[in-house]
């Protein structure tokens, strides 16, 4: 295999399909696995590199030497007008990230905060569907983020509910493992049974966000944030664009947020968990009736050095239940297939 079709695909979970993307997250594991967790006194004058180790990246920084000097000169002449004016910053708070920040930022805007939202490439969502309850929904019809409309036109897919099983075999069962040898099921209706298309909900919501006076701007990635205890915050764009100003910065950039990266300097997660997510076709259409929350029908397996290893995975049906879509009739499937593990050098790699 030397790639799979990208078309329509985005950044973030879910969202990244090329072999080369493979490549890159089998290089970072790599990279992960032979790391050793390490400390950094950022409090120590006078030494930037300790034992060795580097200082932090300054991406988020008080320290008025540091970050872009244009960002601190702009917080700095806005600020001296907040106590006269309270809307001397450009904004009262900038969202970083917009695919799932979109949402935070609607229900702001509706509760009369001035709100920018930043995504670093175009703001849509993906094409593999999200699966959510319509319980979740309903709380975001009741902040006046989501309206039935927005509900009925994203919902492309309904099913009863789904299962989870802990199982070494496929076979149906009865009671548990002690009494029949094989695990243990059970089904909860009504929860992640709704396949929602990220790319119309996220359409909706972005229209509602800029009528009611909310800022977007598409393809602008952050080089940095400069932050005053008692001014606000600037945000660093680029040598090619001004600073923006707020009163609060949210990160809702993911896992990889350079906020988190320093945050976490130095350290090792204790785990991960690997996931491969996919959108296929080819299932039998007779069965493909529920979803499957946490699921798994293999034993634990003894990896000898590598450690011992146990898949389990997420699956859900695609167009059944809605829009005259009859549930029986489709052989598509999103599926996630994932294991938790530490990251110690003796792992296997992704391949």
């Amino acid at each position: 295999m030397e790639k799979t079709s990208s078309e329509g695909q985005t950044g973030g979970a879910g969202g990244v399909s090329t072999w080369d993307a493979f490549l890159r997250a089998e290089q970072n594991w790599s990279r992960l696995k032979s790391s050793e967790a390490f400390s950094y006194d950022t409090k120590r004058l006078g030494q930037k590199v300790q034992d060795g180790v580097p200082p932090p990246p300054d991406f988020v920084t008080d320290d008025g030497g540091k970050g872009n000097p244009r960002c601190w000169s702009k917080l700095r002449e806005q600020g001296a007008m907040a106590g006269e004016d309270e809307k001397a910053l450009d904004y009262d708070v900038v969202v970083c990230g917009g695919t799932l920040g979109i949402f935070v930022a609607v229900a702001l805007q509706l509760k009369g905060h001035r709100v920018a939202v930043l995504e670093a490439g175009k703001l849509q969502g993906r094409e593999q569907e999200w699966n959510i309850s319509m319980d979740e929904l309903l709380e975001l019809v009741e902040l006046g983020v989501l309206s039935m409309q927005d509900i009925d036109d994203a919902v492309k897919t309904e099913f009863p509910g789904c299962r989870s099983g802990f199982k070494n075999r496929e076979a149906p069962t009865k009671g548990s493992y002690f009494e029949n040898g094989i695990g243990y099921e059970c089904f909860t209706p009504d929860v992640l049974n709704l396949g929602v298309a990220p790319g119309v909900l996220i359409k909706n919501v972005a229209k509602r966000f800029e009528e009611l006076g909310g800022t977007i701007m598409e393809k602008t990635p952050l080089k940095g944030v400069v932050v005053s205890e008692s001014l606000g915050a600037a945000i660093d764009l680029g040598e090619e664009q001004e600073p923006i100003t707020s009163r609060l910065v949210l990160d809702c950039m993911g896992n990889g947020s350079p906020v988190s990266r320093q945050q976490r300097y130095g350290m090792k997660p204790d785990g991960v968990c690997c996931v491969v997510g996919s959108c296929a076709a080819g299932f039998e259409k007779e069965t493909n009736l529920v979803g499957d929350i946490i699921y798994t029908n293999t034993e634990i397996q003894n990896k000898g050095e590598s450690g011992k290893l146990q898949y389990f995975w997420e699956a859900f049906p695609v167009g059944i239940g809605r829009n005259g879509q009859e549930p029986g009739t489709s052989d598509v499937k999103t599926t996630y297939m994932f294991t938790y593990l530490d990251a110690d050098k003796q792992r296997p790699s992704l391949s």
